[in-house]
């Protein structure tokens, strides 16, 4: 289920056997993911319940199970990142997953792949080059 109101929310059902998950996809502020506190806000849980009540009134009353933000990889504006490092041609660099590189890692792993086997631009357009970014990487 997605709901692209003001906020992008989708919900999926039958998490882990634990019942709707439903969760808020705006993009908050830099996280540490190997110290940050994963425990949502008051407000986010107010408004997630919220959400629930109306547009879905069966689960109002349904038990809150759980509860953690869910962090992941992002590039700056939002698209992938497949290039070479700028400073070192020999090293590719594959990222800026922006919370879709789980269902596209296949297809991006036949890119990388077939970038790096032909010696060419995965991306004709540029769009997912270093180039392309205000990115800059420390040289060793």
């Amino acid at each position: 289920m997605g709901d692209l109101g003001d906020r992008f929310v989708y919900g999926i059902p039958g998490n882990l056997h634990r019942g709707f998950k439903i969760a808020d996809d705006t993009r908050g502020p830099e996280f540490d993911p190997t110290g940050g506190d994963r425990t949502p806000s008051p407000d986010l849980a107010r408004e997630m319940r919220a959400f629930i009540t109306r547009r879905f009134p069966a689960l109002r009353d349904a038990p809150l199970l759980g509860a953690e933000v869910c962090q992941y990889e992002n590039s700056p504006d939002g698209h992938f990142i497949i290039d070479r490092h700028p400073a070192m041609p020999d090293i590719w660099i594959a990222g800026g997953g922006s919370g879709h590189g789980f269902k596209m890692g296949p297809a991006l792993g036949e890119v990388l792949a077939r970038a790096v086997r032909d010696d060419e631009s995965p991306d004709p357009c540029s769009r997912w080059r270093v180039s392309a970014r205000r990115i800059r990487f420390p040289l060793p």
